[in-house]
């Protein structure tokens, strides 16, 4: 959730780095339960206090959430190191995939990977498994664009950029990915946010633009075809890293570190402009990737949380507005 996705994170450090391997000091679920308690995010009034999900997170690194419109399924990337301690690799988290149906075990390192995870009731989930185009492809960013059509980034041969892709469920089996030639450059793509409507799309790159770090960007698609994406202008982007876009009715959810640690902003479309971004939600280490209920009911988003002795661990939280 920080400066890069975390897949991206992960093959530059294997590629560029001798990695050492360490089991370190790390908390436990209940000193991070007592950290989590020193650390409570601060969100807008509108908004009521975040939780903390327990039958999704661990003390591993959870990171890339999205949540289905409907609130029926919750998507998320899953790594069992602390992301902020590489090239250090420090083992933090549980293996989750319990069947083995990734080689090596889906989530453990050195492959992140997409789960999810079917909503029981209204304040319970159930155990999270690999999705399916995990399981055959390093895929990061997962949004849907409807039941059948998903769409993600994807690292490139290198392993040092992403690119857009999409795959489809056909006979409720995924297909293969595909990729999106026209959102896609040498540089890092990443992050899509695609509307229901599968015609309009956000992502972040570090394409070089006006502004400096990494930006978001939107495209058009007609007749089947996407535009070329454009850069969103100030106040939205400015010259620091503004990432992770979700478009909730005329509201734009990101992430930015304009203000030092990356907090959570949003920017409202209104008189064909956008309006001066404000805080949603901030913490000490830091926040980022909103993704919001189809009825803007429910706000995820990740937390990042660091232990006295220097640990991190990213949790999934979810706020409900009020009224």
């Amino acid at each position: 959730m920080y400066k890069k996705s975390i897949l991206i994170t992960l093959i530059t450090v294997i590629l560029n780095s001798n990695y050492l391997f360490a089991a370190g000091n790390m908390p436990d679920q209940s000193e991070w339960e007592q950290i989590r308690k020193e650390d409570v995010a601060k969100i807008l009034n509108e908004w009521k206090s975040s939780e903390w999900i327990r039958e999704v997170n661990t003390t591993g690194w959870e990171d890339g959430v999205y949540i289905a419109p409907d609130r029926g399924e919750l998507y998320f990337t899953y790594i069992n190191v602390d992301l902020l301690k590489l090239p250090k690799v420090v083992i933090t988290g549980p293996n989750r995939d319990l069947k083995g149906v990734g080689i090596p075990p889906c989530g453990q390192f050195p492959r992140p990977d997409i789960f999810y995870s079917t909503q029981k009731n209204k304040n319970n989930w159930i155990v999270p498994i690999p999705h399916p185009v995990t399981i055959s492809y390093p895929v990061g960013g997962f949004v849907l664009a409807n039941e059948n059509k998903a769409y993600f980034h994807m690292e490139k041969d290198d392993g040092l950029r992403t690119e857009i892709y999409f795959a489809e469920k056909v006979d409720d089996v995924w297909q293969k990915p595909q990729k999106v030639f026209a959102l896609s450059s040498k540089y890092k793509d990443d992050d899509p946010h695609i509307m229901p409507n599968d015609e309009e799309i956000f992502f972040w790159s570090d394409r070089p633009a006006l502004l400096s770090g990494n930006n978001i960007y939107y495209s058009k698609k007609t007749s089947g075809k996407w535009h070329d994406p454009v850069l969103l202008p100030a106040p939205v982007n400015s010259d620091s890293n503004d990432m992770q876009p979700f478009v909730s009715a005329d509201n734009l959810y990101f992430t930015s570190d304009r203000e030092g640690v990356p907090k959570i902003f949003k920017s409202v479309f209104r008189d064909n402009k956008w309006s001066k971004p404000v805080v949603v939600v901030s913490s000490k280490c830091g926040v980022g990737e909103p993704t919001l209920t189809e009825d803007g009911k429910y706000l995820y988003f990740l937390q990042v949380f660091r232990s006295s002795g220097g640990g991190f661990n990213s949790d999934i939280m979810c706020a409900e507005r009020k009224g």
